[in-house]
């Protein structure tokens, strides 16, 4: 069994290669702010780009891997070697063609679509990018298999490193874009898009040569009454159910974004109903979105994916193995160093919004009004921000004992309030109000699987995780105060790169070294655990 230092490490390795993608990921918004903006051109290509991004959740990393990684654990535990690659080839031979049915009917579809309707201009470049980009759907969701598979085998690396790839190719073609080709916005975005396509390639291909160079052969393998394969798919269709809708609930913010901004030139309001209504946003809203979410999801990323990846082949030994008591310490450690480094996450990019904004992407196309919307959004997504990384935990506690319904359902459950409040909040908070729906909804998401996870487990000890709870808001606390102050005393906005760079960077060191430090005389457990895990040599 995985000790609590072991999966800790784990998450060391995940998390610096996570740092890296998330690295190169800043680096090609920074490129795409610059170049495109938060025009009608970056508006399609959000929406275009999150709808592969959707079937990979559904059949990649998502609702496939929450239900493939206990079965195929079970099969290596219980049934050997053979029997566990022959489950793998069985279920890869499924989904590339499943997958690849649905991208011929959608491509035909949209081909149709173009030739055939005439459309605005933003509905049009939208169908125009998905076309390129739908066909990583299927490359994507076949990494993320394969990324499940070596998770499993305790190779953590490659999987990790994957999406360094995506952010390579899509700079590079950035820079081929607007340097050696000197193409605008307009003809630029298409190459980005080309680029998706090719990274899907690189992805798959890198991870499956990984594969066989441990001894794994997955080859076509058509036996659809495979027992491990109808357990898979029984298990899939409560999280396919619950990721299709909160995902598709993403989709339709975005389609919000775009169907209710006016138009660059365009009326600034619309009938309905025999009444004249004022659009709500401006065009560059999916834009604005967009680029929050991307500064949200770093954070996340490093703290929340990173800790759930490394523990989610423990959780599922343990529960194949009914070990429970292991299961609910394991659960309990991982949550807490979650939030020990959630919540002043959470605070800091609520404070530092608009240095962080105005460094990143104030520049050339990206105008002091686009920093105002980002940094706008970000403040209401970093309400949830420590809400969103303890759900990754979560959730895959729940699929490690293989109950794939609970989180489904309370998820689903999720989408009509997040729509309700996004029809609200929209009118008088703007994108804003798309975000704090969001935030709100993933709050009281996580608070209910808590309790669930709560009661079924009879978890023990609660009270020393709300005691840890407890020092980290008081260090975030002391934190607040030294950036807040560090703030008042660093150059004001608008300056040249190194002052912008003062601005953010200041009170990111001088409040970090607050938080660590009253962590440290508080005696916080998780300052120590996280220090053996990345500062020891021992690894392990």
């Amino acid at each position: 069994m995985m000790s609590d230092h072991s999966f800790i490490s784990t998450a060391r390795t995940v998390s610096l290669c996570t740092l890296l993608s998330r690295i190169l990921g800043l680096l090609r918004d920074v490129l795409c702010a610059s170049f495109f903006g938060t025009g009608l051109v970056w508006d399609a290509f959000a929406v275009a780009f999150r709808v592969p991004n959707l079937f990979r959740r559904l059949f990649g990393e998502g609702a496939l891997t929450a239900a493939f990684v206990p079965t195929f654990t079970e099969y290596l535990e219980k049934k050997g070697n053979e029997e566990a690659w022959r489950l793998v080839s069985v279920v890869a031979t499924v989904l590339a063609t499943l997958l690849t049915l649905i991208v011929l009917v959608v491509e035909t579809s949209l081909f149709v679509t173009l030739k055939s309707v005439s459309l605005e201009a933003k509905w049009e470049k939208t169908l125009e990018l998905l076309a390129i980009m739908f066909p990583y759907s299927l490359l994507i969701c076949l990494a993320a298999l394969i990324s499940a598979v070596l998770n499993c085998l305790k190779h953590f690396f490659m999987p990790a490193l994957s999406p360094v790839i995506l952010n390579l190719c899509w700079i590079g073609a950035m820079f081929f874009a607007a340097y050696s080709l000197r193409k605008g916005p307009e003809e630029g975005i298409y190459l980005v898009a080309v680029a998706v396509l090719v990274a899907g390639f690189l992805q798959l291909g890198l991870q499956w040569l990984v594969v066989y160079n441990n001894g794994g052969r997955i080859l076509p393998l058509v036996e659809l009454s495979h027992p491990g394969l109808k357990e898979i798919a029984t298990n899939m269709g409560p999280v396919v159910f619950g990721l299709a809708v909160i995902q598709i609930n993403v989709l339709v913010d975005s389609l919000v974004a775009v169907g209710f901004a006016s138009p660059p030139g365009g009326p600034t309001s619309f009938e309905f109903l025999g009444e004249v209504i004022n659009f709500p946003l401006k065009s560059g809203a999916a834009s604005v979105l967009y680029y929050g979410d991307r500064l949200m999801e770093f954070p996340s990323a490093l703290i929340g994916v990173a800790m759930a990846t490394a523990i989610f082949p423990t959780l599922s030994v343990q529960s194949v193995r009914g070990d429970m008591s292991g299961f609910s310490e394991t659960l309990k450690r991982a949550l807490s160093i979650v939030l020990f480094a959630g919540i002043p996450a959470a605070v800091g990019l609520a404070i530092l919004r608009d240095p962080m904004v105005e460094l990143f992407f104030q520049r050339k196309a990206f105008t002091l009004e686009s920093t105002q919307r980002t940094a706008w959004v970000i403040g209401f997504y970093s309400i949830g921000l420590w809400a969103f990384c303890i759900m990754h935990i979560l959730v895959r506690a729940f699929h490690s004992m293989k109950d794939t319904f609970t989180p489904a359902k309370i998820g689903a459950s999720m989408v009509g309030l997040n729509l309700v409040l996004n029809l609200v909040f929209v009118w008088f908070l703007r994108e804003g109000g798309l975000a704090l729906a969001t935030s709100l909804c993933a709050i009281l998401q996580a608070t209910l699987l808590f309790s669930i996870l709560h009661r079924r487990l009879k978890l023990e000890g609660m009270e020393k995780l709300m005691a840890s709870c407890g020092k980290t808001l008081v260090a975030t606390a002391i934190m607040a105060l030294i950036c807040l102050a560090t703030l008042c005393i660093v150059p004001p906005s608008g300056g040249t790169f190194w002052v912008k760079t003062e601005r953010l960077f200041l009170p990111v060191l001088s409040g970090l070294i607050g938080f660590l430090g009253t962590a440290y005389l508080l005696g916080s457990e998780e300052l120590s655990q996280l220090y053996y895990a990345f500062g020891s040599k021992k690894g392990h």
